[in-house]
């Protein structure tokens, strides 16, 4: 019996350390939904305003002065809003790049497994070393401006400091800066599928084109659907390394950077309007996606 008693005391006293845990570890949870639910409720509320949170009046002025801007072609927030969605478009391109390089390591071609260290290796190294090798890489009078000058005979300006070229010379870099987890992703749903499906399919002479296209894209389109609506959540957020290349400077703003180098410099009531406005232009969207990618989900998975 005094087993029995001593067993049921010491479940009784660890049931109380785990509900004395619990207790505990609330505080941190709600003191991060607080400060969730003030920092956005504030961020929200002083887009109606001209000032001060507290100590200004009830206004629109922020919205139609946006509505003004994107009406006006030279705008600060036009070009910004094109670059964004040029990051935008970028992000697409690499999904289906890491999506074949997926699909090519995955048939274990000659020296795949050092090809998926090369693929990777950008995302590994620090963002502010490769960005300084790549600007030397390209400056006038670098290595690739005496390349171009010896083969073509032709002497390029300065790159980033020219506004019809930065931003295409910064999309070159993310596109070249790796394809970070997505290929990893991808080749992870691929490696799990039995390879009786494509035993079955070379037995029935089915062609290599036919074997992407017919069967391993349906068996990965549930990893592959959830890439693209996570890109599509990043529709008017999408953007690069802007500050460590130009800091906004030479019409290279997006629209979330132009809203951080905003705040940054002290203004919160405009930028706020411009993000409310944007977030609630994203979220049919990014819905609307979602729903069609349902829609068009294959009736086979794995």
């Amino acid at each position: 019996m005094n087993k029995i008693n001593k067993k049921a005391h010491n479940k009784s006293r660890i049931r109380r350390l785990a509900l004395i845990f619990c207790y505990v570890m609330l505080i941190p949870a709600f003191w991060e939904i607080f400060r969730y639910l003030a920092v956005n409720i504030g961020s929200i509320a002083i887009a109606f305003t001209d000032g001060d949170l507290f100590k200004s009046n009830f206004t629109l002025n922020n919205f139609s002065q946006l509505f003004t801007e994107l009406g006006a072609r030279d705008s600060v927030i036009w070009q910004s809003l094109g670059n964004t969605l040029k990051y935008f478009g970028l992000g697409f391109v690499k999904i289906f790049l890491s999506y074949l390089i997926a699909y090519f390591l995955y048939k274990r071609l000659a020296g795949y497994k050092f090809f998926r260290f090369l693929f990777f290796l950008p995302s590994v190294i620090a963002p502010v070393i490769a960005i300084s090798i790549f600007k030397i890489m390209i400056e006038r009078y670098g290595p690739l401006w005496e390349i171009v000058k010896t083969i073509f005979g032709m002497e390029y300006p300065e790159l980033l400091a020219n506004p019809a070229t930065a931003t295409n010379v910064i999309l070159v870099y993310v596109l070249l800066s790796g394809f970070g987890m997505q290929y990893l992703i991808l080749m992870g749903a691929m490696n799990r599928l039995p390879e009786e499906y494509f035993e079955a399919a070379q037995i029935d002479g089915c062609s290599q084109w036919k074997e992407f296209w017919l069967i391993l894209s349906p068996l990965v389109w549930e990893t592959l659907s959830t890439l693209i609506l996570l890109q599509f959540t990043t529709l008017f957020i999408a953007g690069g390394p802007i500050l460590y290349f130009t800091e906004g400077a030479y019409n290279t703003y997006t629209l979330s950077f132009w809203i951080f180098d905003q705040v940054r410099g002290g203004y919160y009531n405009y930028p706020s309007a411009v993000g409310i406005f944007f977030t609630v232009v994203a979220i049919p969207v990014v819905f609307g996606m979602r729903w069609l990618i349902n829609k068009i989900n294959p009736e086979v998975s794995y």
